[in-house]
């Protein structure tokens, strides 16, 4: 039992040592905070945008890229910096038109991913909000009226319950 607990104490701290890096938390960019990554870029950018094709390759079907040579001949690649330091955001954009068969062949136009200088790929945007979907919350609805009593007549007073007539 003693050599049981050895073990799997050993095999806990090999694994955590093993561990991938930190969790990164991610700030998406937004049209004032996104800068375009320039050419000459650096070589971590160039990285950022591997890791991200691979990623489209591996959580897309196959079909998808047929007639294509390579899968990578159906994507366009626009990389940016943004708001979270040490990331590069890589902006693809399915475009099947150097491959065989049908130009536009999925419904979504593009996939952001927020990917490290190494190509490990921290996230993939969750995208716009849905154009039918409010942003914000709709209003509260204005507060029901109370009910309205009637105000007594006076007659209350003078009758005992009894009908006369």
């Amino acid at each position: 039992m003693r050599g049981c607990a050895v073990r799997f104490a050993l095999l806990s701290l090999l694994v955590g040592c093993a561990g991938g890096p930190g969790t990164i938390v991610v700030e998406w960019p937004d049209e004032h905070s996104a800068r375009p990554v320039e050419s000459p870029m650096p070589a971590g950018a160039a990285q950022a945008a591997v890791g991200a094709v691979r990623e489209f390759v591996r959580t897309n079907p196959r079909r998808l890229f047929s007639g294509c040579e390579h899968p990578e001949d159906g994507l366009n690649v626009s990389l940016f910096t943004g708001p979270t330091p040490g990331l590069y955001y890589v902006l693809l954009d399915p475009d099947f038109e150097r491959c065989a068969g049908p130009r536009r062949r999925i419904l979504d136009g593009w996939f952001f991913y927020a990917v490290t200088p190494q190509g490990d790929v921290v996230a993939e945007s969750p995208g716009p909000p849905d154009e039918g979907t409010p942003t914000e919350p709709p209003p509260a609805p204005p507060p029901a009226p109370e009910p309205q009593v009637p105000a007594p007549t006076g007659d209350a007073e003078r009758s005992n319950g009894a009908a006369s007539g």
